[in-house]
C-alpha cells in the first residue's frame, strides 16, 4: 500500500525533541472547535520551525452533518482490486497503527518506562494524524477535534497520571477511533472480510519495515521501532482473527495455517531474528491471505513472484540448505521459518504446472516439504535424520526440474 512510503518519510521527521511543538499543534484542536461553533470558515497556515524543518498546520471548517457518502474516501476513484478501495484500506490501517501505539504506550507505562510510553503517545500525532485528519474533518470536524484533543491529552498524561487513568484515556481514544471508522468508511467495506484482510496485510508490511529498521545481527538498535513492529503485528493478528470468523468453512484450513504463521512470526520477533526471517514470515501470511481473498500478493503488500520454474526450484534448494544450517546451530525457530518459506513462497508456485506433468510427484513432494519437514524440525530429531529427509526432497526437486525446465535431464 502507498502508506508505507509516506510512513517512512514521516518517520525521518520525528524525534522526541519535537514534543513541545506537537503539544502546541494539537492544542489547536480546541481553537478549531471554537471556530466551528461560530460557523466561520477559517483557513489558518501556521508555520513553525523546529528541529531543522518546517511544518504547516491548517484547518478548514466542514459541515458536521455530511453523510458518509460524501466522504473523500468513499468517492475516491483510486483504482480498486477485487472491489477493495486501497485508499480506504490505508485509512483503516492508519487507525490500527494508532491502536498499536496506544497499546505500546500502556505497556511501557505499566513497566515503569515513561520515556518509551511518551514516545508511543507522540508517534500517532507526528506520523499518522496528519494523514487521516483531512478525511475525518471532511465528514465530522467535531469528531476530528475530539480525536486531536484526546491524543494530545494522552501524551500529556504520561508523567502525571496513574496507570488506571492512563489506560482509561487509551480506551477513550479507541472508542473515538471506532466512531471514526464508522463515519468515514462505508458499511459494506467495514463488513467485507477481504477488505479487513487487506488491512491486516498492510499492517504486516509496515511492521516488516519497522522491524527492519530496529534489529540488526540479533540486536535491537531502535527500541521504539522494534516495539512498533510488535504492536502492528499484534493489531494485524487481531484484525485477521475478526475477519476470519466470517469466512466460509472451506477456508478453515487456510485460517488455521495462517494462525500458525502468526505464532511463528511472534516467536521470531521475540527472538530478535534477522529481518530476512521476519520478511519470509510476513510473506507466508500474505500468501495465505492472497489465497483466501483472491487478491494478488503484490496488491496486498507482498512481493510478486515472476520467477521461472528453474529459479523457484533453485531457491527452494537454497532455503533447504539454510534450513539445515540453522538447525545445526539449534536455531529451531529460524529453521522452521526457512522450511515454511521454501514451501509457501516457492513450491506452491510450481505445484500446478508440476501436477500437470506428474501428479504423484507433486503430491509426494508437497507432503515431504509442507508437513513432514516442519514436523521433524518441531520434534528436534537428530541432524542426520533431518538431512536424510532433505535429501529426499532434493531428489524430487531434481525430477521436477527435469519435467518443468526445458533442456533439463533427470
Amino acid at each position: 500500500m502507498g502508506v508505507i512510503l509516506h510512513h517512512q518519510i514521516r518517520k525521518k521527521m520525528v524525534t522526541l525533541q519535537d514534543e513541545n511543538y506537537l503539544g502546541r499543534k494539537l492544542n489547536l484542536g480546541g481553537f478549531f472547535l471554537a471556530t466551528t461553533l461560530l460557523s466561520v470558515l477559517l483557513l489558518t497556515t501556521y508555520i513553525m520551525i523546529q528541529s531543522g524543518f518546517a511544518i504547516s498546520v491548517f484547518a478548514q471548517e466542514q459541515n458536521n452533518n455530511l453523510s458518509s457518502a460524501d466522504s473523500a474516501l468513499v468517492t475516491d476513484t483510486k483504482a480498486t482490486t477485487n472491489g477493495i478501495n486501497s485508499t480506504q484500506v490505508d485509512f483503516v490501517s492508519n487507525i490500527e497503527q494508532i491502536r498499536g501505539h496506544l497499546n505500546a504506550a500502556v505497556m511501557n507505562k505499566e513497566a515503569g518506562n515513561n520515556s518509551l510510553a511518551k514516545a508511543h503517545t507522540l508517534h500517532p500525532i507526528a506520523e499518522i494524524y496528519s494523514t487521516i485528519e483531512p478525511s475525518i474533518s471532511n465528514i465530522n470536524s467535531a469528531l476530528n477535534n475530539t480525536l486531536a484533543t484526546d491524543l494530545d491529552q494522552f501524551s500529556q498524561m504520561v508523567n502525571i497520571s496513574s496507570l488506571d487513568e492512563f489506560d482509561e484515556q487509551s480506551k477513550r481514544i479507541n472508542g473515538t477511533l471506532n466512531q471514526t471508522i464508522q463515519q468515514v468508511i462505508p458499511r459494506d467495506a467495514i463488513d467485507n472480510s477481504s477488505f479487513n484482510l487487506g488491512v491486516a496485510s498492510d499492517l504486516l508490511s509496515i511492521a516488516e519495515t519497522e522491524y527492519g529498521e530496529a534489529v540488526e545481527n540479533g540486536t535491537i538498535k531502535e527500541i521504539v521501532e522494534y516495539q512498533d513492529g510488535q504492536a502492528f503485528v499484534s493489531r494485524a493478528r487481531s484484525v485477521f482473527s475478526q475477519a476470519s470468523s466470517t469466512l466460509p468453512p472451506e477456508m478453515n484450513s487456510n485460517v488455521e495455517e495462517t494462525g500458525q504463521f502468526f505464532s511463528a512470526l511472534d516467536t521470531a520477533i521475540q527472538n530478535k531474528s534477522n529481518p530476512e526471517i521476519i520478511d519470509r514470515s510476513v510473506g507466508s501470511i500474505i500468501h495465505e491471505i492472497s489465497e483466501i481473498t483472491g487478491i494478488n500478493e503484490e496488491s496486498l503488500g507482498g512481493q510478486e513472484t515472476g520467477a521461472e520454474s528453474g529459479e523457484v526450484i533453485s531457491e527452494i534448494k537454497s532455503l533447504l540448505n539454510q534450513t539445515i544450517d540453522a538447525y545445526r546451530q539449534q536455531n529451531y525457530e529460524e529453521a522452521e521459518a526457512l522450511a515454511t518459506t521454501a514451501y509457501l513462497d516457492n513450491f506452491e508456485f510450481i505445484e500446478a504446472p508440476l501436477a500437470e506433468k506428474d501428479e504423484a510427484l507433486m503430491q509426494n513432494t508437497e507432503v515431504l516439504l509442507r508437513e513432514q519437514l516442519r514436523q521433524l524440525i518441531q520434534d528436534h530429531v537428530p541432524i542426520d535424520e533431518l538431512q536424510l529427509h532433505i535429501d529426499k526432497i532434493n531428489y524430487n526437486l531434481k525430477n521436477a526440474e527435469a519435467l518443468l525446465v526445458v533442456g533439463s535431464t533427470p
